[in-house]
């Protein structure tokens, strides 16, 4: 496999224009946390979305916070579809169209429901469901064990980890490592473009499996 990236190591590189170099169907899953979309028509206020600003004025034109145009080579890359996304809920519908509508997917909603979500005194809902977007074509197998199959998971909100990483928006590791272990095998290849904290790498190597 041809590529100046080596498996099981990490790259502080610009995504977009890295996965180019990655070979097409060479990864086995996806598993990513796009930067978030928090206020309807535009990237929001967060420190993610302010970076997300940047980048559309410097370098491409972004929607719903990030370029989607990375879909594509999501596609080109894996073997078969097969890719987990964590994203907000006013990038739902653009996420989901692309991969139902245009590429014929199955779909299930996962949720990180918190116990200890931020209170709210203006005239909206509470902040406490995180929402990840999983999709596989035909011929994608899941594995066995009851266990795994959970669709929703339940903690506080992740402080420890966001304040001993320095990361907003850090996951729990053994939801993380649920899924990859649901829809993987050992020795597979996991593949997150919008790394962060590096969960989801960190679960790749508990389960044996590879990550770019």
């Amino acid at each position: 496999m041809k590529t100046k990236y080596e498996l099981d190591n990490i790259y502080c590189v610009d995504c977009y224009e890295a996965i180019k170099d990655i070979p097409d169907k060479s990864i086995d899953c996806i598993y990513t946390d796009i930067p978030y979309l928090y206020v309807q028509g535009g990237v929001g206020h967060s420190e993610l979305g302010n970076r997300a600003g940047r980048k559309r004025e410097q370098l491409r034109p972004i929607s719903d916070g990030i370029d989607f145009a990375i879909f594509d080579d999501f596609c080109r890359v894996l073997k078969r579809i097969n890719v987990f996304i964590w994203c907000s809920r006013l990038q739902m519908l653009s996420v989901m169209k692309y991969f139902i509508e245009n590429k014929g997917c199955s779909f299930e909603l996962l949720t990180w429901n918190k116990t200890n979500p931020i209170p709210q005194t203006n005239n909206a809902w509470l902040p406490d469901i995180e929402y990840c977007l999983y999709f596989r074509e035909a011929g994608v197998r899941l594995n066995d064990g009851y266990e795994l199959k959970s669709k929703w998971y339940m903690s506080g909100a992740n402080k420890t980890d966001k304040d001993r990483f320095e990361h907003p928006t850090c996951k729990p590791l053994s939801f993380v490592q649920r899924h990859i272990q649901h829809a993987t095998n050992e020795s597979d290849i996991v593949f997150d473009p919008f790394a962060g904290s590096g969960t989801s790498l960190v679960a790749a190597k508990n389960l044996g499996r590879h990550y770019w």
